[in-house]
């Protein structure tokens, strides 16, 4: 049985340039249980525009709805429920606002009773000079909606693993517990339900799909368990400041070349295929980034700002026309091992070091995110409640 799934048009960036509406198609796999029940299983999306679909959920200040909808009476009764959210550094040891939509989904999904996990585990890229934990600081927000909202937790379990510096061992060490509190055939049982940020799962899926042996999600893939994935819409790609929304656009193509790091990276490390369909996304990714910064250039023609106007700091300059130049020395590379030539292997990783650089520092200049004000939680507390 297939699923698909359209993605709404994304129209126009404002200061910004169009872009081609694209649509998204998800397969939805099944399978059947032992009372012939189907229950979803390892979705991988297609070739996607994470941008292009969110103007008209913002401008209706509506959260973005899964576009993989759990279907709960196919899970077993005896099985567990994992509702897994991904955590975002904080800022200024706050939460940010990007970390509180995704917590913020999740508990609109099970407020509303779409979504009824027997346990939520919050799990982090913990950092070395994270002085206080993104994950702990989740738990204690998700708790407060919770209470805010009068939605009973008492049945749920809560599971943090911040021990490791990167997903993929911190989701292991969640299938670890699992395993090592119930048996390996009742992790067969359970099913995940994974919270983040849409272009942050998107990458998970496409990842799993072109360079699975770097899959995150190969913990829970060994032990035959079933997941979905819950999206929460990136606030920034469309914004009534045209800075952020150049700001969260510029993010967004960070993901698209991270996708295509990893398939380098396997190519090196694991003799991966380096996959024509990442050779496209850093094409179509380059094309994006020099339209950006054309129109930037455009822009610093006029020295009078106005509040149309995308204002970027030196730095942030920089970074961009670096990672400019820098994607495009990876599509030449790409580009000569697609059509059978093989570069040294010398380099082969000094160009991928320099990738790995350059969507370190757009991460780390680009990225539009903020604290979360106070004076927002009121809104988010109606916005949840009235989903």
């Amino acid at each position: 049985m297939y699923l698909f799934i359209n993605y709404e048009n994304f129209n126009k960036l404002k200061s910004l340039e169009n872009y081609e509406t694209k649509k998204n198609n998800f397969n939805l796999k099944t399978k059947k249980n032992s009372n012939n029940l189907e229950i979803q299983y390892n979705k991988e999306p297609r070739l996607h525009e994470i941008a292009h679909k969110l103007e008209y959920l913002l401008s209706n200040k509506k959260y973005h709805e899964s576009s993989l909808q759990e279907n709960i009476n196919g899970h077993l009764e005896s099985s567990l429920h994992i509702a897994v959210i991904f955590s975002k550094t904080l800022i200024n040891k706050q939460i940010s606002l990007e970390f509180s939509r995704r917590i913020s989904t999740l508990v609109t999904h099970i407020n509303s009773g779409k979504i009824k996990p027997d346990m939520v585990a919050f799990i982090s890229n913990k950092r070395r000079d994270d002085k206080i934990s993104s994950c702990e600081s989740g738990y204690i927000y998700f708790r407060f909606l919770c209470s805010q909202l009068n939605i009973d937790i008492g049945g749920i379990d809560f599971s943090i693993h911040d021990k490791s510096d990167n997903f993929k061992e911190n989701l292991k060490n969640l299938t670890m517990l699992l395993k090592n509190k119930y048996n390996d055939e009742a992790i067969t049982k359970c099913h995940f339900t994974l919270v983040s940020s849409d272009y942050h799962l998107i990458r998970i899926a496409e990842i799993h799909k072109i360079s699975r042996k770097n899959s995150i999600l190969n913990s829970i893939n060994y032990h035959g368990a079933t997941w979905t994935y819950l999206f929460a819409a990136y606030p920034f790609c469309v914004s009534p400041d045209p800075t952020l929304a150049f700001l969260g656009r510029i993010r967004v193509l960070a993901n698209d070349l991270t996708i295509v790091l990893v398939n380098i990276d396997g190519f090196l490390k694991t003799n991966e295929l380096i996959a024509k369909e990442n050779y496209t996304r850093l094409c179509e990714t380059n094309k994006k980034l020099r339209a950006l910064l054309r129109i930037m250039n455009e822009k610093s023609d006029h020295f009078e700002q106005n509040k149309n106007n995308v204002n970027l700091t030196l730095e942030q300059w920089e970074v961009l026309e670096k990672s400019l130049c820098i994607t495009h020395e990876i599509q030449q590379l790409l580009s000569i091992i697609i059509f059978g030539r093989l570069p040294d292997r010398y380099t082969i990783i000094k160009s991928r070091d320099l990738f790995i650089e350059a969507i370190r520092d757009i991460k780390r200049v680009m990225d539009p995110d903020r604290p979360l004000f106070s004076k927002e939680w009121n809104t988010i507390l109606k916005d949840v409640n009235h989903l």
